[in-house]
């Protein structure tokens, strides 16, 4: 999506090319079943932490120690595992294709041939965690203006994230865009160099 486009919403975003899938909401979206939704957004966001937070590329802390060393190869072990695991069940579910997305704490924006219309609320399925073939399932009110609808470009405001969900969501948007700032830091420094 092209800087210009309209942002879901207020303060960190962070976009990149993953898959999207929404469909209008088929009843109405009242507190309980809302709240049942955010617990499990808010347990599924707390293991997407867990899992960014492992030593890919980087030293493992105390990696002198042979307890450091151990749980260093381990955890190369298990991500291993993870992935072919991921990439085995990828190929059995139908993912939807994936497209340039920007994510922000409170909605998301994407284009679309086909996308919901203004007011309408829709069920979300975003799959923001590389190699894990879970979608985050969130309800969203679409907030795209006319313009926007016409060409092609949709907006959705999340609906009924509790503060705990929203928290944890606003953690993995922080890591992405950390990542984010320094790859263009690393392209930069790259192109300066040469």
């Amino acid at each position: 999506m092209a800087d210009n486009e309209p942002q879901p919403g207020e303060g960190l975003t962070y976009s990149d090319n993953i898959s999207l899938s929404w469909k209008p909401a088929d009843h109405d979206l009242d507190q309980t079943h809302l709240a049942m939704v955010s617990d499990s957004n808010e347990a599924f966001l707390r293991a997407v932490a867990i899992l960014g937070d492992g030593w890919p590329g980087k030293e493992p802390p105390e990696s002198g120690s042979s307890l450091g060393a151990e749980v260093a190869r381990l955890d190369l072990k298990l991500n291993l595992v993870l992935d072919l695991v991921a990439t085995l069940v990828y190929r059995e579910l139908d993912i939807p294709e994936a497209r340039a997305v920007k994510v922000s704490s409170t909605g998301v924006a994407w284009r679309g041939d086909a996308v919901p219309a203004p007011g309408e609320q829709v069920f979300l399925e975003l799959y923001i965690q590389r190699g894990l073939p879970k979608p985050l399932c969130c309800y969203g009110e679409v907030v795209t203006s006319p313009e926007d609808y016409a060409a092609g470009i949709a907006r959705a405001r999340f609906i009924g994230l509790s503060g705990s969900a929203h928290d944890w969501l606003d953690k993995l948007i922080f890591r992405h865009h950390r990542r984010e700032v320094a790859f263009r830091r690393a392209q930069d420094q790259e192109a300066s160099n040469s």
